[in-house]
């Protein structure tokens, strides 16, 4: 109900009210009054109801009006504030939700990233399945064709042949010249022909031979039923103790008379012994009583290493001997010098005494007579006078650089032993004697040496 309604409702309720009344009272005024009079006044009364009526539709009308007008400037203020109200919140929703839509785009794209990688790993994932799928079925078939291929006799054999010699290579030994393979020998018997020969350090050798006995092996663990895998691995150690009888009955320490009396029989592969091993405890004792010694890769490695340490150990021993020689020669050599050197002081002292002698001689009685050309006006000028050496050469003292330090007393002491000491490297073809040490032995440079030391 709007308010144009309810004032049209209010003047209707007024207009009612007044016409109840007044006829309330012309029912009042029926009985004491005449019928004209009660006419004339109804009249009256109609009149002032009528002009009442017209008032109050005029009332009504300005009322209207004015409740028009007062409605619209208060629709209009009302209109207003909601807008203004609206305004403030949706500035305050924009404010509160600009965040929430970024974090909600932020999401979205990172689900969506997220969904890419899944779809990118999920991609890889089957890739890598896919060559995982073809690398094992790939292996299948090469594992298939290895053990088709170890199951024939000459294959076997060339693999334990293979896989002794790299571990030789392992251990740090060099072939030809640390160990040699296939080696044959011609006996009384025939021709033996032993996998390997190893030499060690002090000229003895040891030989090695490799036996592959993977037959029942191979079927042992190919197979399901425990029974036949039983029967299998029992097959195999008799293999093992037979290859250790025939390798016994061969006494290939006899080949050479510098070899122990053992050989080793090595098996290609830490599970080969291990398994005989566990099925049979006394398989090493069986083995070392027929002078046999077995030897998996990790029980070889370590003796062969310790064959390579010997090698070592003699090299450096005989490094030793040739460093001990050359120091020996070079210490021989440093008092060979010494001699030169003292040698060569004395000469230097001679030189030094004769030089001073000049300079004296010039001083003393050749510029003193050639100054007379100047007191006789023929020459002009000053002559110059050379200054005399003072310094001296140091004597050698060094035990290394002399021959005997105990005989260190003075240089004239010195002088027969060097000469000699000259004329002994002259006959021994160190070098050739110098014209200085031969007239070293003369009393004037005996005189000289002694006072330059």
């Amino acid at each position: 109900m709007n308010t144009t309604s309810l004032v049209i409702a209010l003047v209707v309720l007024v207009i009612g009210v007044v016409l109840g009344y007044l006829l309330g009272r012309l029912q009042a005024q029926a009985g004491g009054t005449s019928g004209a009079a009660e006419l004339a006044s109804a009249r009256a009364e109609r009149d002032a109801a009528r002009s009442q009526l017209d008032q109050l539709r005029a009332d009504r009308e300005a009322m209207s009006k004015e409740f028009q007008r007062l409605s619209a400037q208060t629709a209009e203020r009302q209109a207003e504030s909601v807008d203004r109200t609206a305004r403030q919140r949706l500035d305050e929703t924009r404010a509160i939700m600009t965040p929430l839509a970024q974090s909600v785009t932020a999401m979205t794209e990172r689900l969506s990233q997220l969904d890419r990688e899944r779809a990118a790993s999920a991609a890889d994932l089957r890739r890598q399945v896919d060559t995982v799928r073809l690398s094992n079925e790939s292996l299948r078939r090469e594992t298939q064709a290895l053990v088709t291929a170890l199951r024939r006799p000459q294959v076997r054999g060339a693999w334990g042949e293979t896989q002794l010699k790299r571990v030789a290579e392992i251990a740090g030994l060099v072939e030809r010249c640390d160990f040699d393979t296939q080696v044959a020998f011609d006996t009384d018997d025939g021709g033996q022909r032993p996998d390997m020969r190893v030499t060690m350090a002090d000229g003895k050798v040891i030989f090695v031979d490799a036996k592959t006995p993977l037959g029942n092996f191979i079927d042992a663990f190919a197979t399901d039923d425990e029974d036949r895998r039983e029967a299998l691995l029992d097959q195999y150690v008799k293999n093992v103790v037979a290859h250790i009888n025939q390798l016994g009955a061969k006494n290939y320490w006899r080949l050479d008379a510098a070899s122990p009396e053992m050989v080793i029989l090595f098996l290609p592969s830490d599970a080969l012994l291990q398994v005989a091993l566990d099925r049979r405890a006394d398989l090493h004792e069986y083995a070392a009583s027929h002078g046999i010694f077995l030897a998996s890769p990790s029980i070889l490695i370590p003796m062969l290493r310790a064959v390579q340490h010997g090698w070592r150990q003699a090299a450096f021993a005989q490094s030793a001997q040739q460093v001990a020689a050359l120091g020996r020669e070079v210490f021989e050599r440093l008092a060979v010098m010494g001699s030169h050197l003292d040698k060569l002081g004395r000469s230097l002292s001679g030189a030094v005494n004769a030089y001073n002698s000049t300079v004296g001689s010039l001083e003393q009685r050749v510029l003193v007579t050639a100054r007379k050309f100047t007191d006789l006006d023929i020459a002009s000028g000053e002559l110059a006078q050379p200054s005399p050496v003072e310094a001296s050469t140091r004597v050698l003292t060094a035990p290394e650089l002399v021959e005997n330090a105990s005989l260190l007393e003075d240089t004239i002491g010195r002088l027969p032993r060097a000469a000699h000491s000259a004329r002994h490297e002259s006959a021994t073809g160190d070098g050739p004697v110098p014209s200085s040490v031969e007239h070293a032995t003369t009393p004037g440079r005996a005189q000289d040496a002694s006072q330059a030391g």
